[in-house]
């Protein structure tokens, strides 16, 4: 059983065609179209071309696998023969494309025998009792599907938590997390919403005194949120790619999931992650540190001039502006007409700097220009 908001790898889907080619009967949830649809117009995550390439592979493995699908699925998971506690399998915060497998910080578990029977548990809940459609013969593409009333949602786990109709398990474990945690909290998520009670807790956190970092995807839509955690005092590393979503407390205890941390991804829809400790907690501590250390912007909410030299962006007007601060910067003012009696000290320009927009920022501002001699007295 294979779920992800987005399906588009060759290589998954060859994988999935061996499979079915051996007689194993393969499930696969999935994000129903129209949520696709939309996702691309909010926010452009998901390229048109990538769209297509899952369109080609619903085409391709129609008929080989059985697909579901809703707009609230959103869990990310692979999972292989469970029961009995022998199955293998991964808890993944990437959709099951190759940008996402191969270019953004994103995090995989390798889950326990026993962590598999406790997603399969919650993920054949959602396939039979979750969806709205189906899919068997890409001819007829997905077809409307009803609740089977057959299969019940089950009860707490020890590892894996959900956000479902009828478990908040998530929410509750990332709030107990920022709770307990007493020397640091690192949190790694792609979504963030300003008026959630998650992104409070963490600046309430913050200003306690709590060492607290995030790292975020820098986006525009996300930045008022992120100004709002850096006025508080965590600390906000930026990322170009980075998709994870993880919470780690004070280096052994950990949290990865398919959510963000806003309302859609802990209160509603269908999402699973696995609660980890002691060495597990310590690798994901591990990887986010080498993900901060190789960060290529920190959000500054009160920068001086001074303090900041290089590639920057300059949130203002709800928008973020590319600029670069350099150390020291040129500027050629051109030739100015000396007066008489000026002709021995040389001309001071009454206005050095030229008319419209004031230069690129720079600690040192050098002006250059050239004295035109009188020819003759006043």
């Amino acid at each position: 059983m294979l779920a992800s908001f987005l399906l588009a790898d060759g290589e998954v889907e060859d994988a999935i065609m061996t499979a079915a080619g051996r007689e194993v009967r393969v499930y696969i949830l999935l994000a129903s179209e129209a949520r696709l649809d939309i996702e691309e117009a909010a926010d452009g995550e998901f390229e048109k071309a990538m769209r297509d390439r899952h369109r080609e592979m619903l085409d391709r493995l129609g008929g080989y696998a059985l697909f579901r699908s809703a707009p609230h699925f959103h869990a990310k998971f692979v999972l292989a023969d469970p029961g009995e506690g022998e199955g293998i399998g991964l808890m993944l915060t990437a959709n099951l494309t190759r940008e996402a497998l191969e270019r953004n910080e994103e995090l995989a578990i390798a889950l326990t025998g026993k962590e598999v029977d406790e997603a399969f548990a919650l993920a054949r809940w959602a396939f039979w009792e979750y969806a709205q459609h189906e899919l068997i013969d890409p001819k007829d593409r997905f077809r409307t599907v009803k609740p089977l009333g057959a299969v019940r949602h089950p009860g707490p786990s020890l590892g894996v938590r959900a956000t479902s109709p009828e478990s908040g398990g998530l929410r509750n474990e990332a709030t107990g997390l920022i709770e307990a945690a007493s020397r640091e909290l690192v949190v790694a998520n792609f979504g963030w919403d300003e008026n959630d009670e998650i992104l409070e807790f963490l600046r309430v956190r913050a200003r306690e005194g709590l060492a607290v970092t995030v790292l975020a995807r820098l986006r525009e839509s996300q930045m008022p949120a992120l100004v709002a955690l850096a006025e508080s005092g965590v600390r906000v590393f930026g990322f170009k790619w980075l998709h994870a979503k993880a919470l780690c407390a004070d280096g052994d205890k950990a949290l990865v999931m398919s959510a963000n941390l806003q309302p859609d991804g802990l209160d509603r829809g269908f999402e699973l992650g696995v609660r980890l400790n002691g060495e597990r907690a310590e690798e994901v501590r591990t990887r986010l540190g080498e993900w901060s250390k190789a960060r290529r912007w920190e959000l500054l909410a009160s920068p001086t001039l001074g303090g900041v030299l290089g590639e920057v962006r300059v949130w203002r007007g709800k928008r973020l502006h590319e600029m670069k601060v350099e150390a020291q910067r040129r500027i050629d003012i051109g030739t100015v007409d000396a007066k008489f009696s000026e002709a021995r000290g040389g001309a001071i320009p009454s206005r050095p700097l030229p008319a419209g927009e004031l230069p690129e920022p720079a600690h040192k501002v050098v002006y250059v220009w050239r004295t035109r001699a009188p020819i003759s007295g006043p």
